[in-house]
């Protein structure tokens, strides 16, 4: 089992050495099928006052702008791609609102694999993508490579954050290809006593011995976030560890409340300076 066909979410042109990087450093990456997808608006609407009428011509210098945009991510997309051997295709999509990860949608649901890049917000890059549609709506694992854009190769040290979830379950075994390949594995458990779907004197053991029937031999380690939050105990943990991914599934409560109160995925995510890969 490995990732043999992998959506590579690309919103900009510096999104693309980084994503396509990545998957070259997999194992068997002369195995691997890169589809390349980026989406750009299939209308723009442009009112000029005082009669609030469209403005042809700068709804022309949008549309030109756009088919920029799309040649510049597609050109060097195939660049890269042609440089680091890998087999691929261009996928350029145009959508009502032009979200690249919206666009990718009904391809990623044809992959093994979704990889995308987050942005730098201290280079106040804008979150170009849409991550919830990505997790929500894709039903494939998503790997998010942190705005450096680095992924160790090999990947050698995983951490799985777990909770016993649902989630969770998906993303371990979503993640197998990459586990099985780890030369360490740890389990890391915050909270034991406090979470309803684990038997606290006995956390992370189902899990581990079933990653163990893989061939995936894996540390269990229960923390508690003491005064902080849980995403913080986590980050600890990767640290601790130096944990080249994290492993872990997303949004476990229920989205709205997420929306309203953050969560342990979003908190994760704008925190940690490694890879995660995420199910839901």
């Amino acid at each position: 089992m490995g990732f043999y066909t992998i959506l590579a979410v690309l919103s900009t042109v510096a999104d693309v050495t980084p994503v396509t990087s990545a998957i070259a450093g997999f194992a068997e990456s002369d195995k691997i099928h890169v589809i390349g997808c980026h989406g750009e608006p299939s209308q723009f609407v442009v009112l000029s006052a005082p009669i609030d009428v469209p403005d042809a011509a700068t709804i022309a210098a949008l549309y030109e702008q756009a088919d920029q945009r799309m040649r510049e991510v597609g050109d060097a997309f195939k660049l890269a791609c042609n440089t680091a051997g890998l087999s691929h295709e261009w996928r350029p999509v145009r959508s009502a609102g032009g979200d690249s990860a919206v666009s990718a949608l009904t391809t990623s649901r044809s992959c093994d694999l979704v990889m995308v890049r987050q942005p730098d917000r201290e280079a106040d890059e804008d979150m170009a993508t849409n991550i919830d549609a990505l997790l929500f709506e894709g039903g494939r694992p998503v790997l998010f490579l942190p705005p450096s854009g680095e992924l160790a190769s090999p990947v050698e040290r995983i951490l799985i954050a777990w909770d016993g979830s649902r989630e969770a379950a998906r993303a371990a075994h979503d993640g197998l290809p990459l586990l099985k390949a780890a030369k360490s594995v740890d389990i890391v458990i915050v909270n034991a006593e406090k979470l309803p779907d684990i038997d606290a004197p006995l956390a992370g053991t189902d899990i581990a011995a079933s990653l163990s029937r893989h061939g995936v031999h894996a540390n269990v380690t229960t923390v508690s976030k003491g005064a902080g939050s849980t995403a913080e105990a986590i980050a600890a943990q990767v640290t601790a560890s130096n944990a080249d991914l994290v492993i872990m599934g997303a949004y476990t409560h229920q989205r709205l409340r997420e929306w309203l109160f953050g969560g342990v995925t979003r908190a994760f995510l704008d925190r940690t300076p490694v890879a995660v890969l995420m199910s839901r």
